[in-house]
């Protein structure tokens, strides 16, 4: 038998000294008796306990439990009955051990605490032998227990390899509120039924999105970027805790032009007439001071993570799945250039990889790295290069890109040395570069240069520009000079170099290419033709993408009223050496554009529709009652604006009701018209050059009516003397109040001069 715990044999014994001892019949001595007597029957229930514990041999296998019940219930002779149960209460809670309390203490926690759950101590298992710890045992409502046989699954293989669904989306938990739900329809023995409401006037006939809708949009999911605490915003926070926030407010505010600034990232409304400069520090300048690299972190990082991030997962969804799958499976993982966001390029990519990979590995670990694969970072300055280097991991920081326009590609009669090895890059993030040259042949020869580092087998070039007038004339002159003389389409296959002797030079074969995105033509951008800048435009292609701001960047701008910015840009993606037009038969000229016109709703496998022949909505959609207005670039190469009203389709208007801007539309329109563009004036008029022009030309004829005015004096004054000029024909009077214009009076009173002149010279005939 198991000995008995020490508490259990301890007694309790009242003192009875003689010489304290009251009288028998004062009230001390009925108080006494009643506490002795409490005493006697709390002694009687713990030897009870030990001795029901004992019989059921639990003693020796819960020593640890019993110690500390042990020592707790010692301590109850120093408390009052009161003390105890609230001391009882704290401890326990509503569950309290049996035995804790007895009848009184009982009465005493329910009048103030209300009824507790009691429990027995050990009722809740068995304890597990050594060496038997396989056993299962299981009530056998006798109150004893019994063993069940467990059998271990034989069939189970550690070697068996693992199998993904790539097509299976992710799983989806059941909820607590969706749990309680089955079970009460369980209970009714009904089903439950999942419907989607939409805003309509009969929610349960709205149709779904259109599977060519989903497939055409272009907006990150969810709309609105919330920037990425633990690889953006925590890492710049501690950075910037280090510095005065006042002097890095100052010191972004003296580069990015003052309040609001408008030369940073952002992208000032065009009533604020503002100029358009290029953004005044970049990431390859080799000089940067310290409070210099942090506002380049505080705020540039944040609108270029989110303008690229927009821009990737657009060239991941036309791209396809198999694109970047194929980047993360191949040896050494994909290799990525960011050549001039100073690291904020590489972060949203990341991100992209990152989520990817989630996809295709479902149960992957969260301490298991990411295959990232390599990330090279053009920093020129030592000071961006450390700060840089304190938020990338596993990254390479380059102080100046290769120059390989001016070096041999093969052994030369000079030097018969084998070609210096060529960095290859899968994908080019080159976000606000362009601006920064002034002259148009630099920025060409500095997007060829880009070309010349990406991979020939399928590399992708990301060029990117604030969404304004230059911005996008930047981004559109370096599309037209990669189809002119590195992208093959048909009918334009070869290029010319030769500016001297061009009969004499044998033509430039070009390669096969691909833009990505945004256009989905590959003809003369309809809202830069003629090329060139031109002042005064007010229509150009560029896009929205919103993000919520940090708190660091919160306080540079000193925000108050909004927490969110919409940031505007320009940008071209597109791929060297893959033509998918060639690859996948896809079509990109006036019948594609007349096929997406007749929509696509019913076709019966909308996988055979490509999205890139079909048209982008280039501005937001004019949502209007009973219509919506699409003003989309065709893959003719025009742009258009189509109508979709209600009773065009249900579907279709229900589907473009949703669009937004930069969708790629698919279930066509009702009509079509050509949309009038403002393209400014080539040769250099702008809005304060044409309000000038328009003065003097007012002020020209103004003059020209004052000198036919003089001339109209000097005929009166040839009439004949004789001739009174009372003889002249009396106006019409004025009404009160009618305001008559000079250019009226005048032009009557030469009437009437006219008119009497015919009268004199008819009389002089006479």
């Amino acid at each position: 038998m198991a000995t008995a715990p020490q508490w259990a044999s301890t007694q309790r014994h009242s003192s009875t000294a003689s010489s304290a001892e009251p009288p028998a019949d004062s009230p001390e001595a009925s108080t006494i008796d009643q506490i002795n007597v409490l005493i006697e029957r709390i002694s009687e229930t713990e030897e009870r306990m030990v001795q029901t514990m004992d019989e059921l041999d639990l003693l020796a296998e819960s020593e640890g439990a019993d110690d500390l019940l042990a020592d707790f219930m010692s301590n109850r002779d120093l408390h009052t009955p009161e003390s105890w149960v609230n001391l009882v209460r704290q401890q326990f809670g509503d569950t309290i051990p049996d035995g804790v309390l007895n009848e009184g203490d009982m009465k005493l926690y329910i009048s103030l605490y209300g009824e507790p759950i009691v429990h027995e101590i050990f009722e809740e298992g068995i304890a597990e032998e050594e060496g038997d710890s396989d056993q299962l045992f299981r009530e056998d409502g006798e109150g004893g227990w019994e063993e069940i046989e467990y059998k271990e699954n034989v069939e189970f293989e550690e070697d068996v390899p693992v199998v993904y669904d790539m097509e299976a989306g992710p799983e989806e938990r059941e909820t607590i509120a969706m749990q309680r739900t089955r079970e009460v329809a369980e209970q009714l023995g009904g089903e439950i039924m999942l419907e989607q409401f939409e805003n309509e006037a009969v929610p349960d006939s709205t149709p779904r999105a259109h599977p060519l809708t989903l497939l055409g949009k272009s907006q990150t999911d969810p709309s609105t970027i919330h920037l990425p605490k633990n690889s953006l915003t925590g890492p710049i926070s501690v950075i910037l805790s280090e510095v005065s926030n006042r002097h890095v407010a100052e010191t972004a505010h003296r580069l990015f032009g003052g309040p609001g600034l408008p030369h940073s990232t952002t992208t000032p409304p065009p009533r604020a007439q503002l100029p358009q400069l290029p953004i005044p520090i970049h990431a390859s300048q080799h000089y940067m001071a310290n409070m210099e690299a942090n506002a380049y972190l505080a705020v540039l990082y944040p609108g270029i993570y989110a303008s690229a991030l927009s821009v990737l997962v657009e060239v991941r969804k036309r791209l396809g799945t198999d694109w970047i799958r194929n980047l993360i499976t191949q040896e050494g993982g994909p290799n990525v250039l960011d050549a001039s966001g100073g690291g904020a390029g590489i972060l949203a990519w990341r991100d992209v990889i990152r989520a990817e990979y989630e996809t295709m590995v479902p149960d992957h670990p969260q301490e298991d790295p990411v295959p990232y694969g390599r990330s090279t970072v053009l920093t020129g300055s030592d000071a961006l290069r450390l700060r840089a280097s304190a938020i990338l991991e596993n990254t390479t920081f380059l102080p100046r890109l290769p120059d390989y326009l001016h070096v041999r590609e093969k052994p030369t009669l000079e030097d018969s040395r084998d070609a210096p090895k060529r960095k290859q890059f899968d994908v080019i993030i080159a976000p606000h570069s362009l601006l920064g040259y002034e002259e148009e042949y630099e920025r060409k020869e500095y997007v060829e240069n880009l070309w010349a580092l990406l991979n020939p087998k399928g590399g992708v070039l990301i060029l990117l520009e604030k969404g304004r007038q230059k911005g996008f004339e930047a981004i559109a002159g370096a599309r037209e000079m990669l189809l002119k003389r590195y992208i093959a389409s048909p009918g334009s296959t070869e290029y010319n170099n030769s500016l001297e002797a061009p009969d004499e030079t044998e033509p430039v074969v070009k390669g096969a290419g691909m833009i990505i995105a945004p256009c989905t033509n590959h003809s003369t951008c309809p809202m830069h033709n003629p090329a060139g800048p031109s002042k005064g435009r007010k229509d150009y292609c560029h896009f929205e993408q919103r993000y919520i701001r940090p708190p660091f960047l919160q306080r540079i701008m000193g925000a108050k009223d909004r927490n969110h910015e919409d940031i505007k840009y320009s940008y071209l993606a597109v791929q060297r050496g893959v033509d998918m037009r060639q690859e996948l038969g896809i079509q990109q000229n006036a019948e594609a554009t007349d096929a997406a016109f007749e929509g696509f709703e019913d076709v019966e496998d909308p996988s055979k529709i490509h999205p890139l022949s079909l048209p982008r909505a280039v501005y937001p959609p004019l949502k209007r009652r009973g219509h919506v207005i699409f003003d989309l670039c065709t893959p003719a190469g025009k742009i258009e604006r189509w109508t979709v009203p209600r009773s065009y389709s249900r579907q279709a208007y229900r589907d473009a009701r949703k669009s937004s801007w930069g969708d790629l539309w698919a279930l066509g329109a009702k009509t079509r018209i050509p949309r009038n563009l403002n393209l400014g004036d080539k040769h250099g008029e702008g809005k304060k050059e044409r309000l000038a022009r328009r003065a003097a030309d007012r002020a020209a004829r103004e003059e020209e009516e004052m000198d036919e005015h003089e001339r109209d004096e000097d005929e009166d004054d040839e009439l004949d003397e004789g001739q009174s000029r009372s003889a002249l024909p009396e106006p019409a009077p004025r009404k009160r109040g009618q305001n008559i214009p000079s250019w009226k009076k005048h032009n009557d009173k030469k009437k009437m001069r006219q008119a009497l002149k015919r009268q004199v010279d008819a009389e002089n005939t006479l």
